[in-house]
């Protein structure tokens, strides 16, 4: 089986293994955001997740919040978003194992940071605020 850690320790980030075939790690955005990057060994694929990307939307906006998801997965490269089983939004991306190396792992890492910094904090708004209009994502 693959060591994810030594990806981890090739990119410079800290992790943790809290269990087989799992690994943890967190980074800040420019902002100070905090997020959360587990990676998961399962058969032949690697499963990365940045949960919770966003915390459940309030009833009255999960429409508008799942519609614009939808549209961003489209314009999205290598990862996109996800609903979990309490309704918290993750970002998401599959790569096969043995496809899996230094440039592909970093390729994946450095997607997840550029849309957190780029997305989180106008999507969170747009969670809380029925009348933001973001100028990043259009609506339809």
């Amino acid at each position: 089986m693959i060591d994810i850690g030594f990806f981890f320790d090739r990119f410079g980030w800290a992790y943790t293994a809290p269990e087989p075939n799992l690994w943890h790690s967190t980074f800040f955005t420019e902002s100070e955001e905090e997020f959360d990057l587990y990676v998961m060994v399962v058969e032949d694929w690697v499963h990365f997740a940045l949960t919770p990307f966003l915390p459940s939307a309030p009833a009255a906006q999960q429409g508008r919040i799942h519609s614009v998801l939808l549209r961003l997965n489209q314009q999205m490269r290598l990862v996109r978003f996800a609903l979990d089983g309490d309704g918290d939004v993750s970002l998401i991306a599959d790569a096969p194992l043995h496809r899996l190396n230094d440039a592909y792992f970093a390729q994946i890492v450095e997607a997840f940071v550029y849309y957190a910094e780029r997305l989180a904090a106008e999507l969170r708004r747009m969670l809380f605020d029925a009348h933001y209009a973001s100028p990043l994502i259009r609506e339809a």
